[in-house]
């Protein structure tokens, strides 16, 4: 090969070797001065939705029954309902007080008188016999012992118990149909003192009758202090306790 067949030859080589080197340089600052690709965002964290409320499924407690005001307590002319009451039956009595003390009334086998001391209770059970006698008379004891039976803390539905005075007495009853002493409680009719004698005594009895006449109920008032109160059947009571003679007079109101 001539001198110049080698020198032109050598010249292509170094062109081919610059033109390579040009566009790898331009390759490379293309590179080089281009942003880079953006990257994707990673997706935000879903925030969780708050829970649903959870229905409370606890059953709302049930209103329980009106309270009955005479529930308890001493009905004038009635007594205690579903406790003891005038014409409940002995043997219901003996079930609702177990402990109930009997005691013999006056050798009469057809009266039991019944006493529950710790309540301030006392009556008088009334029948042919004892299967079919029933409460006729009953006793409620308010401020001290009385035929051994304790002061109780049974109340009217007026309020008239223990600590209650006469003007509360009048005021819950109005004024009695009869008023006397004590003293002729046994009597059925109110009694007259001799003529040129007069009575100051110290209890008296406050007699209330109800409307029909087939009950009569009195309080007991020492001063001001109202002491008991008593219910009865006068009937019932003329027929087993006071027992007049046959064809004798009609029975008189307590």
């Amino acid at each position: 090969m001539t001198r110049h067949a080698c020198s032109a030859s050598r010249a292509l080589g170094i062109s081919a070797w610059l033109a390579g080197a040009w566009l790898f340089g331009l390759a490379a600052s293309a590179g080089f001065g281009a942003e880079p690709p953006a990257r994707a965002k990673a997706p935000a964290a879903a925030v969780p939705a708050p829970a649903a409320a959870v229905p409370d499924t606890k059953a709302a407690p049930e209103p329980g029954p009106a309270t009955d005001a005479s529930k308890d307590v001493i009905q004038m002319h009635v007594g205690i309902p579903g406790t003891i009451f005038l014409g409940q039956p002995l043997t219901d009595v003996l079930a609702h007080f177990p402990g109930v003390k009997k005691v013999p009334f006056a050798n009469q086998p057809q009266v039991v008188q019944l006493q529950i001391p710790e309540q301030g209770i006392s009556a008088l059970a009334m029948g042919e016999t004892p299967a079919s006698m029933t409460v006729e008379s009953i006793g409620f004891n308010f401020a001290e012992t009385y035929e051994g039976v304790s002061p109780g803390a049974n109340r009217t539905v007026e309020g008239i118990g223990t600590g209650s005075n006469v003007n509360e007495l009048l005021e819950a009853y109005g004024k009695p149909a009869e008023s006397g002493p004590e003293a002729h409680r046994a009597a059925v009719a109110p009694v007259t003192p001799a003529p040129g004698k007069t009575e100051a005594p110290e209890r008296i009895r406050h007699l209330y009758r109800s409307e029909d006449g087939q009950v009569a109920t009195y309080f007991i008032v020492e001063g001001s202090r109202v002491l008991r109160m008593a219910m009865s059947r006068p009937a019932s009571v003329q027929r087993y306790v006071v027992r007049p003679p046959a064809g004798g007079a009609p029975p008189a109101k307590p």
